[in-house]
């Protein structure tokens, strides 16, 4: 799958080891392992909904995207840049938003 960045400091520290166990030291593990499943497959319909990833479309503030579980609070959130595909089949490019708290 092609993923894309909000930001690019985003960008910056999400494609660097170094930089994701400087920001994100308590959730590194099963964010490079989720980082790693998204790169591997072909479409989103290739992530499971169940956990561990537990792959989620999102209400209220976040309406219209969808997050992966990286800890019990902690969420990697993302959207879809092409509107026009709804089915999960044809999703194959995303754009990471944020890691966020979403408790």
């Amino acid at each position: 799958m092609i993923i894309n960045f909000n930001t690019n400091k985003l960008a910056k520290i999400l494609t660097n080891d170094r930089l994701i166990k400087k920001y994100y030291a308590p959730l590194y593990s099963n964010l490079i392992s989720r980082l790693t499943e998204l790169r591997a497959v072909r479409n989103l319909s290739l992530i499971s909904h169940n956990p561990p990833p537990r792959k989620h479309k999102l209400t209220g503030k976040y309406e219209g995207c969808w997050s992966i579980d990286l800890s019990r609070n902690y969420r990697l959130i993302f959207t879809v840049p092409d509107e026009s595909k709804l089915d999960e089949n044809d999703i194959d490019e995303i754009l990471i938003l944020d890691i966020v708290d979403t408790h």
